[in-house]
């Protein structure tokens, strides 16, 4: 082949590479402005209907505070019973636990970063895994946290895993077992359950059976159910609501009285929407990792630190910024991490030791209680959940009170 074929080839593949660009940047702008008009009929819709308390809708309801609920409302251990006992006969999995193992159980919710973990030593642990608001999918998520258990004692015939989606459509990819497993070795301990086909559905039905004497259970129940069904836009009064948005969006697309083109048209635009999310998903995490990197700068500038003290990393599915301080020549870290699920900040080992210094949790001790952090082995001698907008302040003044306990002590 002649340099001028080759020239004419490269040329040919440089107008493709452009064509499939600019063809992608339109078709996010007309699916932008799709959602901007679905979002204001959306708005007017709901501005019309009757005015709804609920405590729930009010507060920060991520994945942790709705890991958070069903966490302590299994601590019921009736409930824990019903809620196995349903998913052992509504999973389209082959997913089968003992309910008679139960005995004791221990439940804990954001304790070594798993979303909830129920067990009894040497019995089971059972991985609770919550994607409701579909947080970003971290490297190895589920291989990490049965590694975790491992450590704990547990046998890999041992451990389960229920993965909670937003709908039954959710998934995660295969890479979550990690290179050491599959979800072959979790056939009869594994499944995905939806909040919106299974959980819901467990939570009314759970409802009707709880007795007088549950009341209080009974009516925090009664909450979750209205805020998942405000949430999903399940509830009766939704339906005019429903009904109005789907004509909407019909108009939008260009429906024909031909539905088979009709199913093209919208798989056609969920295929792009998807890889617009997969976009912002970028740009959001490009974000964070700026912003993690403005602290390290104002770190830098607001203390009087060393600049080898100071350090930030963005490895795997965490980032991470902070500053190594020394107590009696041991050092500690303070540090505030994200793993692209939620946030956090206090007292650490990170870039500073191999292993959690007990003298160094005694000299911490009383600003863990008074700041009202948790430890948690093997990383943290403290840390408690922050938001971007608070958590520099938050970390800096954690700092402020370690450098003056320090100084008090020189």
């Amino acid at each position: 082949m002649d340099i001028s074929n080759v020239r004419k080839l490269l040329s040919l593949n440089n107008s493709y590479q452009n064509w499939i660009i600019e063809d992608a940047k339109i078709k996010f702008s007309k699916s932008k402005v799709l959602l901007d008009n679905f979002s204001n009929i959306y708005k007017k819709e709901i501005d019309k209907l009757p005015y709804r308390l609920n405590l729930l809708d009010d507060l920060s309801t991520n994945e942790n505070a709705h890991s958070k609920f069903l966490i302590r409302l299994l601590q019921y251990q009736p409930a824990l019973i019903d809620f196995l006992q349903f998913i052992n006969s509504n999973n389209k999995h082959l997913f089968s636990f003992n309910i008679d193992d139960i005995k004791k159980p221990i439940l804990t919710y954001e304790k070594m970063r798993i979303d909830g973990l129920i067990r009894e030593n040497n019995k089971y642990a059972i991985i609770i895994e919550n994607k409701i608001h579909n947080a970003v999918e971290q490297k190895h998520q589920i291989g990490r946290y049965i590694e975790k258990c491992k450590t704990l004692g547990f046998k890999i015939e041992q451990i389960f895993v229920l993965y909670l989606t937003r709908t039954e459509g959710d998934h995660h990819s295969e890479q979550t077992w990690g290179d050491k497993y599959e979800l072959v070795d979790f056939q009869t301990r594994y499944s995905k359950i939806s909040y919106k086909s299974n959980i819901l559905p467990w939570l009314e039905s759970y409802s009707e059976v709880l007795s007088p004497k549950e009341e209080l259970i009974k009516s925090a129940v009664v909450q979750y159910i209205d805020h998942l069904k405000h949430f999903f836009n399940k509830k009766e009064i939704y339906k005019n609501m429903n009904l109005e948005l789907q004509n909407f969006l019909a108009t939008e697309l260009g429906f024909s009285i031909d539905n088979a083109e009709n199913i093209e048209i919208v798989d056609q635009k969920i295929n792009e929407i998807n890889k617009l999310k997969e976009q912002l998903e970028e740009l959001e995490k490009d974000s964070k990792i700026k912003l993690f990197k403005e602290w390290e700068s104002n770190l830098a500038v607001r203390f009087d630190f060393e600049e080898e003290q100071i350090f930030n990393q963005s490895k795997d599915s965490f980032i991470k910024t902070g500053v190594n301080l020394y107590y009696n020549g041991r050092p500690f870290s303070v540090l505030i991490e994200h793993n692209f699920n939620s946030t956090y900040f206090g007292f650490g080992r990170h870039f500073a030791s191999q292993v959690l210094d007990p003298e160094i949790h005694d000299f911490l001790e009383s600003i863990i209680k008074k700041e009202s952090l948790q430890a948690e082995v093997p990383w943290w001698y403290g840390w408690k959940h922050t938001t971007f907008n608070d958590g520099y302040l938050e970390l800096e003044n954690l700092l402020k009170l370690v450098l003056e306990k320090i100084n008090l002590i020189k």
